[in-house]
């Protein structure tokens, strides 16, 4: 039931209480006109349709740099992990900093602020430099090899960072939602002209149909619009792109 009702909430209530009282009045001082409403069907539809598909293609592309990044700070582990060598204590050191960089990161991701991104590039500026005190225990092309998965982790870090932090048009969304508040003083009149000989409740129940459908796919963009706070149900399922290495170090041969 949970799933129908997540995306209810103050604006719903409010759009509907909107509709009832624009309704009540309408029929209450025999208020009503017949206007053409296909312009403000598109004023209100075609924005909110362009947002949700950006919303859901932003969502989309952080759940393939997600697998990236996740896949990269994996080889970069494993790597190392089976390189003969890397002394147990450095492993143990490889293994640590790489769970704390993926944690590090989802957990900043999760933050609305994602005020953590200076953190995890200082350590990622770590691994770099462990490969660079290592350079005598890492052959050359290994080395080539770590710098590119570093690379790859850097760039998708930056690219998830840039999702967090820049959504689909702010100014778009505020315009959309002004016009949902707007619809029921310019849709109720020409619902009450076009079925006064109609029951009364039939007028109710379309104008609050109308403002709960469109303010519902308000909702639903919105929850969709930050993929990484964990608070809608299609937000993306951090945990499981989380890196996290817990097995015993395997000693140097």
């Amino acid at each position: 039931m949970h799933k129908y009702l997540d995306i209810v909430n103050y604006r719903s209530l409010s759009i509907s209480a909107i509709c009832m009282l624009v309704s009540y009045f309408c029929l209450a001082f025999n208020f009503s006109y017949d206007v053409d409403l296909i312009i403000f069907s598109i004023a209100i539809i075609f924005p909110l349709v362009f947002t949700i598909r950006e919303a859901f293609r932003r969502r989309q592309h952080a759940i393939r740099l997600l697998s990236t990044l996740k896949a990269s700070i994996s080889a970069f582990y494993f790597s190392l992990e089976n390189s003969n060598k890397l002394s147990p204590e450095e492993k143990v050191e490889v293994q640590q900093m790489m769970n704390g960089l993926s944690e590090t990161f989802i957990e900043g991701l999760k933050d609305k602020r994602n005020n953590r991104i200076e953190e995890v590039r200082e350590r990622i500026r770590q691994v770099y430099g462990f490969v660079d005190t290592n350079r005598n225990s890492i052959s050359g092309n290994a080395a080539l090899k770590l710098i590119r998965l570093i690379q790859d982790i850097q760039e998708s870090v930056e690219n998830l960072n840039g999702i967090k932090i820049h959504g689909t048009p702010i100014s778009l969304r505020a315009y959309c939602l002004i016009f949902i508040y707007i619809l029921p003083f310019i849709f109720t009149p020409t619902l009450v002209y076009n079925l006064s000989s109609h029951p009364v409740w039939l007028i109710y129940t379309l104008s609050v149909l109308h403002g709960f459908i469109l303010m519902s796919l308000y909702n639903l963009q919105d929850h969709i619009e930050d993929p990484f706070d964990q608070m809608g149900l299609d937000d993306i399922k951090l945990v499981e792109f989380q890196f996290r290495e817990n097995s015993p170090v395997r000693a140097s041969e």
